[in-house]
This record gives structure tokens, sequence and C-alpha cells, in this order.
């Protein structure tokens, strides 16, 4: 409404926007004009809805135990030495320095120790053991074995109607394993566990722990046993393990051994593959890689390692930049150049490593015999983590030390306390001492002192030393002008032409 007029005014807004007395949604637009229309209007959120009183007066009391706690922290003493001149009052003062002393080379010790056990348990490191593997195999309803049961006279066909089949199984144990449980179970042995109750052992690992993959492979005609010559069990990776539990696909997640039925009536040849499963995983050496090693497997650590340990006892390294190799000859015979970066060594030797092989084992499985007289044995070796690496984990991860730690934290604080305590009690006495040995001196200084922290305090100082410092500006500005007011007027002036 105009205030001059008290009419109502028209206002026109531009196309396209609503006007009065019309609704404030358009039609959509057509479908071909959607995508060049604007983009979709965001609504402004709401104020945010007000605290109440109590959360208010909570969060204020939060604020005033903070600033409480930042305080005391702010308060708290962090010295703990003894000020000078304590040890002539109190003799035995000198004890308190020679114990901290002490307890500065103890905590070294300690530290110094602890990181090493730290950094041993960090590194990977392997024993070595043997696993032995068990592989026998049974014979069931065979020809031979029908023969010598009787038939019946009455029957018109002599074929039994069973199937002949024979069984496989394939077992393996640690040897370590078994010899400790004959320790524990022998009561007179000095390493019964009655005896010597041992700390948090490492569990036992089963046989599939130390394999990737297991393959049976039977050389007989697939045309004559359909059902396949191969037999394959692989492990399932840690992503797939739960969705596989969930269905109920799975089986054990280790076991110490196998069984596999299959039909035959004849002796048949079977070859059994091992992948070898490690951590971290450990790769075969190209020939001229394992020659400059001196050893066919390691991992890419252990390969980075003993190179560097080559490099070191030749004396490749350049003098001025340390981590430039100068390569000797069986170093150019692997890399092919005569200067290196030594950290680009764990991607050159990439193309010198390839995977393990897995382990072969050739067994004959024997369908002329019931049972295998005595099974066939096998040994190999396999990597097992170093118990002690677990038990200095543990004292690396023991709840104790927190707790000691803030036991010695607490006792700190109040040996701070007191050391403060002390302090205090020391200016004291040579305040009183300095007074009493000569009063007017005493007096003299102290009022001095009060003097000059009440002139810091009230800026008096300050304001003398901007006033001395403008009175020296001012006489220099003054003797400056006076000498060239002097100089100006020690010129002869041009005398002016009259005009006539």
């Amino acid at each position: 409404m105009d205030p001059m007029r008290g009419t109502p005014v028209q206002m026109r807004l531009p196309p396209g926007y609503p006007q009065p007395g019309q609704p404030t949604h358009s039609p959509a637009p057509p479908p071909q004009q959607a995508s060049r229309g604007p983009g979709p209007m965001i609504r402004q959120q709401g104020p945010h809805p007000q605290m109440s009183q109590a959360q208010l007066a909570q969060q204020h009391q939060v604020a005033l135990a903070e600033r409480e706690l930042a305080k005391r922290r702010a308060r708290k003493p962090t010295d703990k030495a003894i000020p000078e001149g304590v040890e002539e009052i109190v003799p035995n003062a000198r004890v308190y320095r020679e114990l901290r002393e002490m307890e500065r080379r103890y905590d070294a010790a300690i530290m110094r120790k602890r990181l090493d056990i730290q950094d041993s348990a960090n590194r990977n490191v392997k024993n070595t053991k043997t696993l032995r593997i068990f592989i026998s195999n049974t014979a069931k309803d065979q020809p031979w074995q029908m023969l010598k049961r009787p038939l019946d006279e009455n029957a018109f066909d002599f074929d039994t109607g069973q199937i002949p089949t024979f069984r496989v199984k394939i077992e393996g144990r640690l040897l370590d394993d078994e010899e400790g449980e004959a320790a524990e179970l022998d009561p007179d042995s000095d390493l019964s566990l009655a005896q010597n109750p041992s700390p948090a052992r490492l569990p036992k690992r089963k046989f599939s722990h130390f394999f990737k993959s297991i393959v049976i492979e039977l050389e007989r005609s697939r045309e004559l046993h359909p059902d396949g010559g191969t037999i394959e069990w692989r492990k399932q990776s840690p992503n797939t393990q739960p969705a596989t539990n969930a269905l109920g696909m799975n089986g054990p997640q280790e076991f110490d051994g196998f069984e596999f039925e299959r039909k035959g009536e004849e002796n048949i040849n079977c070859m059994i593959k091992l992948t070898r499963d490690e951590a971290p995983d450990r790769f075969r050496l190209s020939p001229v890689l394992a020659d400059l090693l001196d050893t066919k497997e390691d991992t890419r650590a252990g390969i980075v390692m003993k190179m560097w340990e080559y490099v070191r006892a030749n004396g490749l390294q350049d003098p001025d930049e340390k981590r430039t190799i100068n390569c000797d000859e069986r170093l150019r015979q692997i890399f092919s150049v005569d200067r290196l970066y030594f950290p680009q060594i764990p991607e050159l030797t990439l193309s010198h490593i390839l995977p393990l092989e897995p382990i072969t084992i050739s067994y004959q499985i024997r369908c002329d015999v019931a049972a295998s007289m005595s099974p066939q044995v096998h040994d190999i070796t396999v990597f097992v983590d170093d118990p002690i690496r677990q038990q200095m984990q543990a004292v690396v991860q023991s709840p104790s030390y927190t707790s000691t730690l803030r036991e010695i934290v607490t006792i700190d604080d109040q040996i701070a306390v007191l050391v403060q305590a002390i302090n205090h009690s020391k200016a004291k006495r040579d305040f009183w001492k300095s007074m009493a040995e000569d009063p007017a001196e005493f007096v003299k200084r102290w009022v001095s002192s009060q003097k000059r922290d009440l002139d810091t305090l009230c800026g008096e100082a300050l304001s003398r030393a901007v006033e001395e410092d403008e009175v020296r500006k001012a006489v220099q500005w003054k003797d400056r002008v006076a000498e060239s007011v002097y100089m100006l007027l020690s010129k002869p002036q041009p005398q002016l032409q009259q005009r006539t």
C-alpha cells in the first residue's frame, strides 16, 4: 500500500514469476525441456531447536570442569630437581641426586631393552620344523575278496552286486608336537607340565594350516571313470569365510588329515601336490640370484637384506652417496647396469623371483590287498612362528606395565610437590638469612627491586625510556636544522634586475 495516497499499488513482476493471486507452483515442464530447466531448489534448513535449560546448565558445568582441569595442569609442578645450596643445609640431599641419576640410567636401559624387544617382536622370525606326512589306503569289495566269501547255492547269478572301491587317507603332524605330547604324558619326565608349568604356548598347527591347496591326480582313463580323476581342496580366503559359514557350505577350518573314496579294482598311481601357505610368502630365486645370495628360496625382505650384506661386505657403496651402489661383475650380470640406487632393488629383483613349485609326492594305490601293510611316510620342512616372539609381545603388551607406569607417574607428581615445597622453604630461608646478616643493605636492595617491579607494572619505566628517546631525536633534529639554515644563509643570493 502506498503510504502517501493510501491506495494499493500493483507490483508487476518479471515473466515467469508468480503474480499476486496466482498459485506459487507452476506446471511441470515438457519432457523435452526438462534437461534445460534449472536444477532442483534446495530448501533452507530451519533454525536449530533451542536447547533446554538443563542442557545449557550441563554444558556450562562441563566447560567449568574443563577449565578447572586446565588450571590444575598449569599449576601442576613438574620440576623434580632440588635447588642449589640445599646440600649445605641438608647433607642427605646428595643421596637424592644420586638416586635421580641412577633412575635416569635405569629408565634409559629399560627403554632401550623395551625397544629392542618391540623390534624383535615386529620382525617375522620363523623356525623350521619337520612335518611328517602319512599316506595309506584300503580296498573294499574287490573281486579277490568276493571269491573268499561263500556263494548262495540257489542263486542264478554269481555276481555279488558289490562295487569295488578303495579309500585313501592322508595325514600329517609336526614331529615336535609328538615329542611334546609324550613328555607331557610321562609323569617321570622333567619336562612334564606338573613339574614345570610353562607359560601360554602357541596353538598347535594342524596339517591343513601349512598348505593353500592339496590336489590328488589319479592316473586313469576318464572314459572308463567319468567320475573324475582329480581330487582338490583349496583353503578359503578370510573374505569368503563368513559367507560360506553362514550358508553352511564350509567344513572344518583346519584338519589333521582327510580321506577320499573312489571306484576301482586295479592298482593306480597318483600324484599328490601340496602348495605351501607361508606368511610372508617365499619365492624361488633365479639361478644367478640364487648363486649370489647362496639360497634357492627366500622372502622379499630376506632378499633385500642379503643383498645389503653382500654390498657391505664387498664395499660397493659410493663414498659420496651411500645409497648408490657401484655394481661389480656379479651384480652387472643380474641387473645389467653399472650403478643403481639401492631402494630400487626390490623392484629390480621382481624379474628374478618365481612362485614356489608345489611339493609333489607319488603314491601307488594298492587294490590287491585289503590294507597297506605300513603307510608311506614323507618328511617336509615347514616354517612356524618363533614361540619367543609371542612371549615378547606379551611383555610389550602387558597390562601390568601400564599400571606400573601410572603408579610411577603418581609418585613423580608427589615428588614434584615435595620439591616445590623445598624450593619455597629455601627461598624463605635465604630471605631471612640475608636480612639477618646485613639489614640495611638488604632493605636497600629490596626497596630498589620493589620500585623497579612497580615501575614495570605501571609502565613508567617504558614511558621514561620513550621520553629520553624523543629528547635525543629532537636534539639531533635541531642541530641538523640549524646547520642547514646556516648553510643556506652563507650562500650568495642572486641580485634581482630592475626593469627600466
